[in-house]
């Protein structure tokens, strides 16, 4: 069982402290952050703080070994200024977190959101896309290098030009002829 794409605040640590202790569950997490910066969160409408956040990462960090864990982040949401977005790349750079999946902010019909008055240019979201991109490309292989001489258990989903491709149970694709 793969726990993905869930707020923080719906996961009980129980649950956590059963993944350090199963193979049923697997030692990955997928927990959308959106913005390091607590008044992005607060006009995102989020009902957690980056300080809960952080503190849930590293108690499954701690309590799990060898998990992986990813999120999602919302780039250029109205009103991100240079200052909360160098702290979302902070925090993301700190943290035991594995892999990001980066979006550009884009407006929605019926969101609250683009009534916000601070829009940001397109050429800030692509940069600033560019440098998590770039970061969560580092952290994912420092992730698998942590990973080699290890023992894994693999889900084998295709075979394709002579390799079985895979998911190991903590979410790190696995090729073997």
């Amino acid at each position: 069982i793969r726990i993905s794409s869930i707020e923080p605040t719906t996961i009980p640590i129980k649950l956590i402290k059963k993944m350090a202790k199963t193979s049923k569950l697997c030692r990955h997490l997928h927990i959308p952050l959106q913005s390091g910066s607590n008044l992005i969160l607060k006009l995102m409408k989020r009902k957690y703080s980056v300080e809960k956040f952080r503190d849930f990462i590293y108690k499954a960090y701690d309590t799990v070994p060898e998990i992986c864990l990813g999120t999602d982040v919302i780039v250029g949401f109205p009103g991100e200024t240079e200052k909360n977005f160098e702290e979302t790349a902070r925090y993301l750079n700190q943290w035991p977190m594995h892999y990001l999946h980066v979006f550009s902010y884009s407006q929605r019909h019926l969101a609250k959101s683009q009534k916000y008055p601070q829009t940001i240019d397109l050429r800030t979201i692509s940069k600033r896309s560019r440098i998590l991109r770039e970061l969560s490309i580092r952290k994912r292989d420092l992730f698998y290098r942590s990973l080699i001489g290890t023992k894994q258990k693999v889900l084998f989903e295709q075979f394709k030009n002579g390799y079985w491709s895979g998911l190991t149970d903590n979410y790190a694709r696995i090729n073997v002829k």
